[in-house]
């Protein structure tokens, strides 16, 4: 079974996105996104440009959180997986090495705009290491 398959299954996600993203809904505020393509570091800013693009309409609310769920085969810090546009998105990535079975997650609480991801990123990885 594939990451997505058990996340969606697992979850449960049911409330998918109308968006070009492959998005589910996971709670107010907050969105899980698969990323197909293998994300590098010097790929997250386009990463992230083409998030913010694809979250500016109606299907989103304004302020929200993105859980980015994809694979690497580099090594992240857990500072290097948390964005904020510095208006109102915050962006956290959950990597995945699978040659090295390496994960690759920031979850630290905040409070800003109401926008906690801790308890999903800890869900997230609790359920893929089953």
């Amino acid at each position: 079974m594939n990451i997505q398959e058990k996340l969606i299954q697992n979850y449960p996600l049911i409330n998918k996105v109308d968006s070009e993203l492959n998005c589910y809904v996971l709670d107010k505020k907050r969105y899980l996104v698969f990323w197909d393509e293998l994300i590098k570091k010097d790929s997250t800013e386009e990463v992230l440009k083409y998030l913010e693009e694809k979250t500016k309409n109606t299907n989103f609310t304004e302020f929200k959180t993105l859980i980015v769920v994809g694979k690497t085969k580099e090594k992240f810090k857990k500072v290097d997986l948390l964005y904020f546009n510095n208006v109102n998105t915050f962006v956290v990535f959950y990597l995945i090495n699978e040659e090295t079975n390496e994960v690759y997650m920031n979850d630290s609480w905040i409070s800003a705009l109401g926008l906690n991801y801790k308890k999903y990123v800890r869900k997230i990885n609790e359920i893929l290491n089953k």
